[in-house]
C-alpha cells in the first residue's frame, strides 16, 4: 500500500524519545497514547509449582523483566498478566508484554501437561468446569499476593481456550479482587460453539475424542482425558445428556457469567473475526456487558438509545478464529487499566468496533443489534424474494434430504437488485414454513449477495433440526415490528411431528457487517445436508460451526425426508435482514499496524 505521513506514525513504532512528544494527537485508540518501546529484557523461570487447595499441582512458566545489560531481573514491583493455558508448548510467556513492563504469568490447566491431581495421580480436563474457575481465583490470590516482583494488579489474558478461563475466572473472583482487567480473545462458550441448530459441528464431534488431542494438551494426563472425552463423545453419539443444551453445559456457558464479571467491576475488550468459530457469542457477551453495566435485561437485544460504557468494547475484523489481534492495541487496553494511564480509549461512546465486509472498511457503533427495524424478504413459490407477503392460494415448493450435490436437494429465492448501496448489520433470521413426509428435518439458510454478473458470495448462514424449534420468547430477539431477529432456542428436547404437519422453523443466521452496492440482489438458499467437503477440521484452523455429524437418534428421524417449503399469506415464511442504507455507518480510521500482523485494525475509536 502506499505510505502516508499517518500510515508511517502507526506502521513505525516510536522510539523512546519520541514517544512524551507524540502523546497529544498519536495515531492509536483514543490519541492520547503510544506503545512503550521494549525497556526491559525477559528472564523466564519454568516449571514452578503451584499448590491448589483439593492437593492439585499446576505449574507455571513466569516471565520476569530484566535488565537488558545485565541480564537479572530489574529492580521494582510491575503488575501481572496471567493465562490460563491448556497447550503443550504454549506455555511460554509473551515478551511483548514483559518488555514493556509487566510480569506474564502462564499456567498450566488442570488435566493438561504435566500438572497432577491429588496425590499426584492423573486428572481430567473436564472443559471449564467449576474446579478450574476455583483454580483461577486461587491463581489470582497467588500472583497478586504471593509472587515475588508482583504489585498486587492482575491483567487475564488468552485467546480460544484461554479467554474463556478467564470468563470463569473473572466472574468467581468476586467484587474488589486483584484484577482490574480482561482480554477475552477469540473467545465464547456454550452449547451453540459445538453444535449448530441443534446438530453436532465440526468441532463438537471433536469433544469426544479428548484422548486423541494430547499432542496439544500433553500425555501426563492422556488416560484421564481419554475415559473422559470417551464418556462424553458417547453421549453425544447417541443423542443423550450432553447432546443437549442441558445443566452441564450451561454451566460452561460464558454468556451466563457476564452479569457477574460486570458486578466485580473487570473491564473487557473482546476480540473476534466474522468467520472465526466462536461468532456469534462476542458480540452476544459486548450487548450481555453492556446491559448488565446498564441495569437492563442481561439477555434482551440493547436499546438503539441505551448508555454505554468503555469499560467493554469488543473488536471483530474480517478473519477467522485467532487472527488480526494487535498486540499494541492489546498492550493499551492493560496500560489503560493497570497501569492507570490516560489513554483515553475507555472514554469512547461508540465501543464497537466493526470490519465492513465487501467494503474493507471499519466503523464504530455502539448498540448490538445495530438496527430495530428489519426489512423481512418473503419468500414466493415461484422463488423469488419480496417485500411483502405473496397473496397466492397456499403453495409449496418440494425439497428433499441429501447432500447439495444431488438434484433436488436445494431452492433458492432471489431479490430484485437493489436500487441502492445497503449495508446489512446484525443478526440474521429466516422463518420458513414446512412440512416433512417423516418425523423431523434439517433445513439449513444460506443468505448470498449476487451481483449482476452472477458472481455469488455467501454473506451468512445457519441450520436448524426440525425437532428442536422451540423458542424461548424471554431470550429471543424481536424488532419493533415483532419480527423474531435472532431466535433462541433452547435446545433441551425434542419435539417430533407426525408427517405432513406444518410447522414454523426460526434458524438463526450468523451476524455480518456486509456492504452490498447498487445492482446486487439478496438470494437465499435452502438445503437440507451439509457438503461433506465443509466438514472437515484441523485444530489450526476452527471455522464456523455447521450442520456436519447427526447423532444416531438424529439418524433414525431426518434421512429420507422430502419437504413442503410454503410461501403464501397464511404462511409468510421469509428473511428477516437488518439492511441499512449504505451510507448509514460512518468510516473509521484503520491501517495495518507493525503489530497486527498484516491485519488492517480499527484505530478511531471515537473517543469523546
Amino acid at each position: 500500500m502506499a505510505l502516508t505521513l499517518s500510515t508511517l506514525a502507526i506502521v513505525m513504532l516510536p522510539s523512546a524519545a519520541g514517544a512524551s512528544s507524540l502523546r497529544a494527537g498519536t495515531p492509536w485508540p483514543g490519541g492520547t497514547w503510544n506503545p512503550d518501546p521494549p525497556r526491559y529484557g525477559m528472564v523466564v523461570v519454568s516449571h514452578v509449582p503451584v499448590h491448589m487447595s483439593d492437593g492439585a499441582t499446576l505449574f507455571a512458566s513466569i516471565g520476569y523483566p530484566s535488565d537488558p545489560t545485565t541480564g537479572k531481573r530489574a529492580s521494582g514491583t510491575f503488575p501481572v498478566l496471567l493465562a490460563q493455558n491448556p497447550y503443550a508448548g504454549g506455555t511460554a510467556p509473551d515478551p511483548f508484554f514483559v518488555k514493556r513492563g509487566y510480569i506474564f504469568v502462564a499456567v498450566e490447566v488442570r488435566g493438561t501437561q504435566d500438572t497432577e491431581g491429588p496425590g499426584g495421580q492423573e486428572v481430567a480436563d473436564e472443559l471449564w468446569s467449576k474446579r478450574d474457575a476455583e483454580d483461577g481465583v486461587q491463581l489470582v490470590q497467588w500472583v497478586a499476593h504471593k509472587l515475588p516482583g508482583s504489585n498486587g494488579v492482575v491483567g487475564l489474558s488468552g485467546c480460544s481456550y484461554l479467554g474463556i478461563n478467564e470468563i470463569f475466572t473473572a466472574a468467581a473472583v468476586g467484587k474488589d479482587s486483584p484484577v482490574k482487567a480482561m482480554i477475552p480473545a477469540c473467545t465464547s462458550n456454550s452449547y451453540n460453539t459445538y453444535f449448530i441448530g441443534g446438530i453436532p459441528s465440526q468441532t463438537g464431534w471433536l469433544l469426544g475424542d479428548i484422548g486423541g488431542v494430547g499432542s496439544i494438551l500433553g500425555t501426563r494426563n492422556a488416560a484421564a482425558n481419554a475415559a473422559f472425552g470417551k464418556s462424553l463423545g458417547e453421549e453425544i453419539q447417541a443423542g443423550r445428556g450432553r447432546a443437549y443444551n442441558d445443566a452441564w453445559w450451561q454451566s460452561r456457558t460464558t454468556a451466563n457469567y457476564a452479569a457477574a464479571i460486570v458486578n466485580n467491576g473487570i473491564p473487557a475488550l473482546l476480540w473476534s473475526g466474522w468467520s472465526a468459530t466462536e461468532m456469534p457469542g462476542p458480540l452476544e457477551l459486548y450487548a450481555e456487558f453492556q446491559n448488565a453495566w446498564a441495569k437492563r435485561p442481561v439477555f434482551g437485544p440493547m436499546s438503539l438509545h441505551q448508555p454505554v460504557t468503555g469499560r467493554y468494547q469488543v473488536i471483530v475484523g474480517s478473519g477467522s478464529h485467532a487472527e488480526g489481534i494487535d498486540d499494541s492495541i492489546e498492550l493499551e487496553w492493560y496500560d489503560t487499566w493497570l497501569k492507570g494511564q490516560r489513554t483515553a480509549m475507555a472514554e469512547t461512546k461508540t465501543p464497537m468496533h466493526l470490519y465492513e465486509q465487501g467494503s474493507a472498511r471499519w466503523t464504530n457503533a455502539s448498540t448490538y443489534p445495530l438496527t430495530d427495524s428489519y426489512t423481512p424478504f418473503f419468500l414466493t413459490p415461484q422463488g423469488a424474494l419480496r417485500t411483502t407477503p405473496t397473496q397466492d392460494a397456499l403453495e409449496g415448493r418440494t425439497l428433499k434430504w441429501g447432500p447439495p450435490t444431488q438434484s433436488g436437494t436445494t431452492l433458492t429465492y432471489t431479490s430484485n437488485p437493489l436500487p441502492r448501496d445497503a449495508t446489512i448489520a446484525g443478526p440474521i433470521a429466516v422463518s420458513v414454513y414446512a412440512s416433512s413426509s417423516n418425523r423431523n428435518l434439517e433445513l439449513i439458510a444460506t443468505l448470498n449477495d449476487v451481483s449482476p454478473t452472477g458472481s455469488v458470495k455467501q454473506v451468512s448462514t445457519g441450520a436448524l433440526l426440525g425437532s428442536l424449534r422451540a423458542i424461548s420468547p424471554a431470550k429471543t430477539w424481536y424488532d419493533t415490528h415483532g419480527l423474531i431477529i435472532n431466535p433462541y432456542h433452547p435446545y433441551l428436547e425434542d419435539h417430533y411431528v407426525s408427517a405432513g404437519t406444518e410447522e414454523r422453523y426460526d434458524i438463526k443466521l450468523y451476524p455480518t457487517l456486509w456492504s452490498i452496492p447498487a445492482g446486487d440482489s439478496l438470494q437465499l438458499v435452502l438445503s437440507t445436508e451439509e457438503a461433506s467437503t465443509d466438514c472437515g477440521i484441523t485444530l489450526s484452523s476452527l471455522p464456523v460451526p455447521l450442520p456436519c455429524h447427526l447423532t444416531a437418534s438424529q439418524l433414525r428421524t431426518v434421512p429420507g425426508g422430502i419437504y413442503r417449503i410454503d410461501s403464501s399469506k397464511s404462511a409468510p415464511s421469509s428473511v428477516n435482514v437488518p439492511l441499512l442504507p449504505g451510507d448509514a455507518l460512518s468510516t473509521a480510521r484503520s491501517a495495518v499496524t507493525a503489530t497486527s500482523h498484516a491485519q488492517s485494525e480499527p484505530l478511531s475509536w471515537g473517543a469523546k
